[in-house]
């Protein structure tokens, strides 16, 4: 079997803004310092999956935020390296030797820097890549490169089982955020949305065609979210920006997507445009960003928590905001998709509703029963932490390497 494991994965770039604004002195601390401070705010999957392979398995594991350009260049100064970006990444993978390395955010590279990490770092037995986004052809070809991917709903499952081996693999929620979840009072009879309103075709317009009719039927809302709005002169930079990709790509010139700059516009398949959105949506939001364990004690500080698919995710629920809303205590109510019952039982775990007005009808009907809602919301965590915690995800991996392994 496997004797050590690496994560690599990259921070939303806006909860690291947030994260460093809000915490400066820890610029300019030690590795260890720096990576044990940034991981007890509990954002994403933190550095649980090494945790988790340590404690149940006694597997040398380690995480990489690669994107966490102070903490990393902490790791430069006490290695003596004066690389920066994949280079440096590079050097770490190196350096720790895994045999198993996973990379969760598989689209941030390109397929010639995958190419490098399996000739250079010799130790490297299986090369695990995952998905749970819209992707590229770009993309494509970095992901037949792993051995495996991971995805977190079935249509990407079925797209990238016809290129590369490919296992499902759900989201999750971290249970010791949720017993740490500080929370005395009961929670306010009214609804909590947390999410973002991407104007694009594979993103969320149907979102926020939704919420603003849930808006409208004036239902108590809480409504979380940030709302897209550049400057006059930004959209043109990102319009000239894109213009300029799509014709590099059109004329076989492939280096333009390792400039940082660029990088971002080849994964967008449309161009970017002024955004306009509702007025109720625009007078209820509040855009202040919730993350980690901030955001699931906020959720838990409601009755109810909606959510609203994108629509990259078709007709299956895979999105991590079904399993943060039911393991924060809130109940879930959920658009209704064709695996719902692989994941929370309707109307004993969960609600869910096939349209609009359904969703509006659900949610009153939670508001005006109060118990019964809460009892469907204690049903709905403690499904969650039996069958959706991130230790049940790690355990999953396991099962997939030794699959592997065997093979």
């Amino acid at each position: 079997m496997f004797a050590s494991f690496l994560k690599v994965t990259s921070f939303y770039r806006d909860f690291l803004s947030d994260y460093y604004r809000s915490n400066p002195t820890i610029i300019g601390k030690s590795y260890e310092e720096q990576y044990k401070h940034l991981m007890a705010e509990g954002y994403g999957y933190a550095d649980y999956f090494p945790t988790y392979f340590k404690k149940n398995y006694s597997l040398k594991s380690e995480e990489i935020i690669h994107n966490a350009v102070h903490l990393q260049k902490a790791w430069a100064n006490e290695y003596g390296s004066r690389q920066t970006g994949n280079e440096l990444l590079l050097e770490q993978i190196k350096a720790f030797r895994p045999e198993v390395l996973l990379i969760q955010d598989s689209a941030n590279f390109e397929a010639g820097f995958v190419d490098r990490i399996r000739k250079e770092a010799d130790s490297i037995r299986l090369m695990i890549g995952h998905v749970c986004a819209p992707y590229t052809a770009r993309n494509l070809e970095a992901f037949s490169r792993f051995d495996v991917m991971l995805a977190c709903s079935p249509v990407f499952q079925n797209e990238l089982g016809k290129l590369v081996n490919t296992y499902l693999f759900p989201h999750a929620v971290e249970s010791t955020l949720v017993s740490d979840i500080s929370s005395s009072e009961l929670p306010s009879n009214d609804i909590i949305f947390v999410g973002s309103f991407l104007q694009r075709s594979e993103f969320h317009r149907n979102r926020i065609a939704a919420v603003d009719k849930i808006l409208e039927s004036g239902l108590p809302m809480c409504l979380y979210g940030k709302l897209e709005g550049d400057p006059w002169h930004t959209l043109k930079a990102k319009q000239a920006s894109y213009f300029l990709v799509k014709s590099a790509e059109k004329l076989g010139i492939r280096s333009v997507g390792k400039i940082a700059a660029f990088r971002k516009m080849i994964q967008l398949k449309e161009m970017p445009r002024k955004t306009r959105y509702p007025v109720r949506i625009r007078e209820h939001v509040k855009q202040e960003q919730l993350f980690g364990k901030k955001m699931l004690n906020e959720i838990a500080r409601h009755a109810v928590g909606l959510n609203i698919h994108g629509e990259v995710a078709g007709d299956y629920a895979a999105n991590v905001r079904l399993f943060e809303v039911a393991g924060a205590g809130a109940m879930l109510c959920t658009d209704h998709k064709k695996n719902i019952r692989d994941l929370y039982e309707p109307d004993a775990e969960i609600l869910t509703y096939n349209s609009v007005e359904e969703c509006i009808e659900k949610l009153k009907w939670a508001l005006e029963h109060p118990r019964e809602a809460a009892n469907i919301a204690e049903a709905g965590q403690k499904r969650t932490l039996k069958d959706h915690s991130v230790e049940n995800r790690v355990d999953l991996l396991w099962e997939i390497m030794r699959n592997e392994h065997s093979k």
